[in-house]
């Protein structure tokens, strides 16, 4: 734990072409309910596509209402180069190790 920061649950790993994270992402979102809001956040080492790019085609993926503040559920993109994991979860699912420290 001592070089570990945060803590994030992956669904999905697939190559980082947009296509791919696309339809990986509308398969993931049905855990997003109908009354549900979500954001989308992206995490980038060496990717070849600018945000912008991403959160379009993300966006038009997921048929909900968007929420930048306080959303129900976070579509997170981690791209790593050639491959991207993908996760739809709750805000509180990813654990920070700094804020548990500081909480103690």
């Amino acid at each position: 734990m001592r070089f570990i920061l945060r803590i994030i649950p992956v669904d999905r790993v697939v190559d980082t072409k947009v296509p791919e994270i696309v339809k990986a992402v509308k398969e993931l979102s049905s855990v997003i309910g109908p009354g549900e809001t979500f954001r989308i956040t992206i995490e980038a080492r060496e990717s070849p596509y600018a945000d912008k790019e991403l959160i379009d085609a993300l966006a038009d993926a997921v048929d909900r209402k968007v929420n930048l503040d306080s959303p129900d559920k976070v579509v997170l993109l981690e791209i790593f180069g050639e491959y991207s994991g993908i996760s739809v979860i709750s805000p509180h699912e990813i654990v920070s190790i700094q804020k548990l420290k500081r909480a103690v």
